[in-house]
Parts: C-alpha cells; structure tokens; sequence
C-alpha cells in the first residue's frame, strides 16, 4: 500500500507544478480493509482551468508531511 499512495503523491505534486491549484480542506475518511484493520485515506480537491478532479490518497508518512507542509486544513468524517 505505501508504494500506491507514494505513486499517487508523486502524480499529485506533478499535477500541481502543470498549474492545477488545491481547493480546500482536504477530506480525511476511513478505509477499512478487512474486520479489524482501519487507516485513513485523504481526498484531495483539484482545480484547473480544464475542469475539476478529485484524488485519494492512503494515509503514509508523505502524505503527513505534504499537509504539514503546506499548512493545509483537513476534515475528518
């Protein structure tokens, strides 16, 4: 699971250097992936000209650090 979400870290950072900008606050969710197993995923709010996108990300430590970096809001649900 840590390399997927690395992956999708990876496209989200390419996406904002092509101009695409973050709409806020970031959803974080549960996910469960089996009976006693729960982490988080994050829902990430994309905006460009060419339209909107949303991407999930499984909580690692990149995305920890990509939210404590940019200072940005998160709300749990």
């Amino acid at each position: 699971m840590i390399d997927y979400a690395t992956g999708r870290m990876q496209w989200l950072r390419t996406q904002l250097e092509e101009g695409w900008r973050l709409e806020g606050p970031v959803i974080e969710r549960a996910v469960y992936l089996g009976p006693h197993d729960r982490v988080s995923a994050f829902e990430f709010m994309l905006r460009h000209e060419r339209g909107c996108q949303v991407l999930a990300i499984n909580d690692c430590p990149e995305v920890r650090n990509f939210l404590d970096e940019r200072h940005l809001d998160c709300i749990a649900i």
